[in-house]
């Protein structure tokens, strides 16, 4: 496969893992209601190594919107960067938010031209080749006229890669539709190819030219192609009015007589869907262009106070191929913006009485004046964070700061690879292939061991200190871990 290599390559490589691990401190002034959604203001790969104990593979739906690295420095964001430093930037956030995919989950990234390229070689590396999903071109606005070679860039892609085969995207069938004309009112129908795939040899009764009776039109069988009836059954689905011809009715747009038919429960069925189909790469008008995604934040706010927003009717298309099979999925995004990714989760579960989460991270000062407060805005309740203290000092000692439920979160993910979701009662933090994990805030001693809730198999004990002699640990079947030593930073 071909690799990517740049100056830094290495370093950027490394940089995800040397992150250290930081707490988040909550503001309730910022926050909005109750709920799970959340919103976190600082460095996007502080912030996710912050996150990955609670959500490592349980989120399902990504979606980022980068810097493309035009070259140009808008008003809140730069977006010039040396092409090394550019993918010095992305590869330790890509390589860290494939952490956080479920295994059924999907990253959606939107790009242009400048770095498309460079950025699907580095999702092959992080994310593998094999689990690219597709390219959606989105048209973002109407041809320019004043535009270098006379080519207009009128197009972005947005790459779509999975974490494993087993994310499966879709969208609504159309829907259920049903005629009522005055020859059958109250009777909803609807029609049937009137060919099928037999041939002349296999079929020869059906190998014949129908004739419309009102204009004397015909309509010859095709040879590898006959009609659904017989030369001896035409008259009769004929004279039961279920031969429609082309011009029959004005709003059927047919080309060949076609066959009505209806059954008992088709009136309950009006207007239902036809199940999940594949979603296409070609993205509806629906979806909008930049131009929308201006007039939707000028409408929040009363004035343009973003640039060149996307539409939250674009990301919601994505979320909802993404999701529509699990409604109640955990979406991330890591680069929010103005949050619009949380007002096309809000409107998605409004549309389809859905109960998926955002967790939105974002740098910029803006996000508590912009982000959070568009959120806030359409309807949104969230819990806003910001970065603080990490969970290590210089010497390696635990910050005393942390809680005993943050450090238990830790110590969970950090030996089992798994983020804690479950609700604790500390001294026991969970059980895990077929192994307690304890956290004390005392000394291990006989006394307290007695204390500890039962557990017939391996127990893995983090504590300050032990006073267990080997012997007791090993007929205990007590493994003992030093704090903060036996920690990885």
């Amino acid at each position: 496969m071909p690799e990517l290599i740049w100056e830094g390559k290495d370093a950027a490589v490394r940089a995800a893992r040397n992150i250290s691990t930081r707490l988040l401190e909550f503001d309730s002034a910022l926050s909005c209601g109750d709920g799970e959604n959340l919103i976190v203001q600082g460095d996007n790969l502080q912030a996710m190594k912050a996150l990955l104990p609670r959500y490592k593979n349980l989120v399902r739906c990504i979606y980022i919107d980068p810097p493309y690295n035009t070259g140009a420095v808008f008003e809140h964001y730069n977006d010039n960067f040396e092409h090394a430093t550019w993918l010095n930037f992305m590869y330790p956030r890509l390589e860290m938010l494939r952490e956080f995919l479920s295994d059924d989950g999907a990253i959606f990234i939107s790009i242009d031209d400048n770095e498309q390229a460079h950025l699907k070689l580095i999702c092959d590396e992080i994310f593998g080749r094999n689990n690219f999903v597709a390219s959606f071109p989105w048209r973002k606005r109407t041809a320019k006229s004043d535009v270098p070679h006379g080519i207009s860039q009128d197009c972005e892609t947005i790459l779509c890669y999975a974490k494993s085969d087993s994310f499966q995207g879709a969208v609504k069938g159309k829907e259920r539709k049903y005629f009522e004309t005055e020859d059958f009112p109250n009777r909803p129908w609807r029609f049937h190819d009137l060919t099928t795939q037999r041939t002349a040899t296999e079929r020869p009764n059906s190998f014949f030219t129908i004739v419309n009776p009102k204009n004397g039109k015909e309509y010859p069988a095709q040879v590898n192609r006959t009609w659904a009836i017989t030369k001896e059954t035409f008259q009769e689905y004929y004279a039961a009015n279920r031969i429609i011809f082309p011009g029959d009715y004005d709003f059927l747009k047919i080309s060949k007589p076609v066959l009505r038919y209806w059954k008992a429960d088709d009136m309950k069925k009006a207007g239902e869907s036809f199940g999940l189909v594949a979603a296409s790469t070609f993205l509806p008008a629906e979806v909008g262009m930049s131009q929308d995604g201006t007039k939707e934040i000028t409408k929040i706010f009363g004035e343009k106070k973003f640039s060149f927003p996307k539409p939250s009717s674009l990301i919601q298309h994505l979320i909802s191929i993404a999701t529509l099979i699990d409604r109640d999925a955990i979406i991330l995004d890591a680069f929010a913006g103005s949050g619009t990714t949380a007002h096309a989760v809000i409107n998605l579960n409004q549309l389809d009485g859905g109960n998926r989460k955002f967790i939105l991270i974002e740098e910029k000062d803006y996000c508590e004046t912009i982000t959070a407060e568009r959120v806030k805005r359409v309807g949104g309740e969230f819990k806003f964070a910001r970065l603080g203290e990490k969970l290590f000092t210089a010497s390696g000692a635990i910050n005393p700061l942390v809680t005993a439920e943050e450090l238990a979160a830790h110590i969970w993910f950090n030996r089992t690879g798994t983020a804690l979701t479950e609700k604790i009662s500390l001294p026991l933090i969970g059980i895990h292939d077929g192994a307690a994990i304890y956290l004390l805030q005392e000394i291990l001693t006989e006394k307290i061991f007695a204390t500890l809730p039962i557990h017939d198999g391996q127990k893995i004990i983090y504590g300050a200190a032990c006073r267990l002699s080997n012997s007791f640990l090993r007929t205990n079947k007590i493994i003992f871990k030093q704090l903060p030593t036996d920690i990885e930073r």
